[in-house]
Formats: C-alpha cells, structure tokens, sequence
C-alpha cells in the first residue's frame, strides 16, 4: 500500500514540475514581469512571420505597459524563459510560434531561441518564417526609482574608483557587454 501511495505521489509531482512557474510572473497592462531576472516581457509577440532587423525595429517601436524602452531580448534573456518552462500557452505569455529572435549578430546570422525545443541556434537575419519578436525591457536599471510620491534620480557614484568599481560588477553581473565595458572604461578613464 505504502509503495502504491509513494509511486502515486511521484507520478502526480513529476507531472506538476513540467508546468510553466506561474507564480514566477506577475502579469499587468499587457507586461509579464519576472521576479527572479527583473526582466518585463511584453505578453504578446509580433503574431506574425518577422526578419532579424524588423524584430529589432519592432521591439523598439513597443509601447505597451506605458513604457518606451523596449528592445529585443539576448539569447541568456530567452534562456530565463525557457528556464521558467514559458511555452507561450498563453498562461504567461502568448506566443503565436515558438522560434524567437535574439539580439545577438554573426556576420550575416541572427540568433534565435526555440522555446518549445528549449535550445537557441543561429539563421541569417533575411529569413522570416515562422520567427517572432518578442520585446522586453530592463526593470533593474531604472533611470529612477520611487521615493514617497515623487520620482528622484537613481545616483551615481561620484569618484572615479567608485564608477570603475560600478563598471565592474556591471560586467561581471552580465549586464554590459566586453565592449562596452572597454569602452566606459576608457571613457571614464579619459576624464582624469
């Protein structure tokens, strides 16, 4: 009996852990954002067979949710997704295909992400069918943040050990890039 109730049991949790994490999402004005990454995903994508450049300029043209700094999302971005078993059923966000484009370039190759395989591949940036845009936007580096009913600037570190420090951990956080980072550096670098 108590192995019929064990085998039972693990049949019913093992199916619950193939379910999308829901509880992951709070979903608002067209916007799903995700606790755990601090990313807003628009809960829609474009709905239709779209190129690499028209899904950037599609992204960047979003306005959903009230908010103007959409983009498209990095291949680690979709991969967030994908870990959160987002299949676009709709529950979370709804996706009218599976296979979905990323920012990143590769000569004449954009990367894309299959949600529905779990996997991300490249494909030149001409082809369209059956890839979508899927835009989102950053919550963690908000130009501002709320205090009382008025909105202040975020600060910004005064020395420049402080805003190397800042670059650094930036970098190593994953929210800029190696050139990018290079490129602040010498910028800031140059100011002395």
């Amino acid at each position: 009996m108590h192995v019929w109730l064990l085998t039972l049991c693990f049949i019913i949790l093992s199916g619950c852990a193939d379910d999308a994490k829901i509880e992951q999402f709070t979903i608002e004005n067209e916007t799903a954002l995700d606790k755990e990454s601090e990313l807003m995903w628009a809960t829609t994508d474009n709905r239709e067979d779209i190129t690499w450049q028209a899904a950037v300029d599609y992204c960047e043209a979003y306005s959903s949710g009230g908010f103007q700094d959409w983009r498209m999302p990095t291949q680690k971005e979709l991969q967030s997704l994908i870990k959160a078993k987002i299949n676009g059923s709709g529950e979370v966000i709804n996706l009218t295909g599976n296979l979905i484009w990323t920012s990143e370039l590769d000569d004449s190759k954009g990367a894309f992400c299959n949600l529905k395989s779990r996997t991300c591949s490249w494909m030149e940036q001409v082809i369209s069918i059956s890839l979508r845009a899927l835009p989102v936007r950053d919550t963690k580096s908000e130009p501002a943040e709320i205090i009382g009913s008025s909105l202040t600037p975020a600060p910004r570190p005064q020395s420049i050990e402080q805003r190397l420090q800042m670059l650094e951990i930036l970098r190593k956080q994953d929210l800029i890039t190696d050139d990018e980072y290079s490129n602040k550096k010498a910028a800031i670098l140059d100011e002395l």
